[in-house]
Parts: structure tokens; sequence; C-alpha cells
């Protein structure tokens, strides 16, 4: 989807780092070529058979083309975000690099830190007076360094694409036709 809606973009190079290991060209596994699923191969199989990626791997693999002095940041929404103490290993996501969360209106700055990982998360008696405040400027605690962006007035969400997408909806006020067409064509989000 990301090469659909850069392919106009001479700037924009996507990446294959987060790429299934099969589709992976410098993978040891694959050093005559690319290996392609076969298009044939039924689609719970695929799926059934498919690794989990998770963002704690991706981001130990970016890193070790970085120098010591390099920093990382993961740019993510707020609605995304509010899901992190769920993500596999949280905490290491944390020491690896930096947040930025794009806020949206009414998300406080204690909504930002109660989403935390429990063993990062202040106590909720330290949260409470920020209930009311907007989610804006760096929250930094032990552990943890998060840039929040405010004024990004985005009306679309990656949440509400996929909901869309399940209910059969159009996609056309949110991604461009090619990305909508190929949603579509391989019912990506169907079944959830």
């Amino acid at each position: 989807m990301l090469a659909l809606t850069t392919a106009q973009e001479k700037d924009f190079l996507p990446s294959l780092l987060e790429a299934p290991e099969e589709y992976v060209p410098d993978s040891p596994k694959n050093t005559e070529k690319v290996k392609l699923i076969d298009k044939k191969k039924n689609k719970n199989q695929e799926q059934a058979s498919a690794k989990p990626n998770y963002t704690i791997e991706t981001v130990k693999r970016l890193k070790q083309s970085f120098k010591k002095a390099d920093r990382l940041f993961l740019l993510i929404g707020i609605d995304a975000f509010a899901d992190i103490a769920k993500w596999h290993q949280p905490e290491a996501l944390f020491r690896e690099c930096e947040f930025v969360v794009a806020s949206r209106p009414g998300y406080s700055l204690a909504d930002v830190a109660n989403a935390l990982p429990e063993n990062l998360r202040p106590r909720a008696e330290a949260t409470r007076p920020f209930q009311k405040q907007a989610a804006t400027g760096d929250l930094v605690l032990t552990g943890v360094t998060i840039h929040l962006l405010d004024e990004v007035y985005q009306p679309v969400s990656s949440t509400a694409i996929r909901q869309a997408a399940a209910a059969g909806k159009s996609l056309a006020r949110f991604v461009d036709p090619a990305v909508a067409d190929y949603i579509k064509k391989t019912e990506l989000y169907k079944g959830r």
C-alpha cells in the first residue's frame, strides 16, 4: 500500500524492512532471488503460517544501521498509542526509541500517561491534575520520552480505515484510489 501511495513521489522509496522474510532480498535464506508467495495459496493457510511482525523487532533491525549517537523516533497516532501497553515488549520499545504521538481533540495529557505500560506509568494521583490538559508538549518520565504533536487535524486514522474496510464502506475519503482498490481486492480488513 505504501508503494501504491508513493508511486508518483520521486522523493520516497518504500522499505522492505517489515516485509515477511520470504520477500526480503537481503535475507540469508534468499541469496539467489526474492521468493514470492504462491498467489494460489489458500488465504487461511497464508495467514496461519505468517509470523507476526512486531515493532520492537523492526526497531532493533533498523537501529543496527545507526551510529551510536543517532536517535530513533517512532511516529504514531494517539488512537494507536492508546493500546501501546498491549503491544509485544512495550517497555523494551520505549528503551529503544522516543515516541512522537500525533494528538487529536479529546485526548488529554493524562490519557497519554495512562496508556503507558504499567511499569512505566505514573501513579494515578500524579496524572489526575492533567485529565483536562490537552495532549501537547513533551512527556518525559523515567524510561519514557514522548513528543506530542498538537494541531494535527487529519480527519482520518488507520483505525477508521480498517473499520470502514471491514464494514465494506467506501474508502475514497481516506486513501488513494489505488490503495482503496488494493484493500478491496485483497479483502485486507474483512473479518475484523
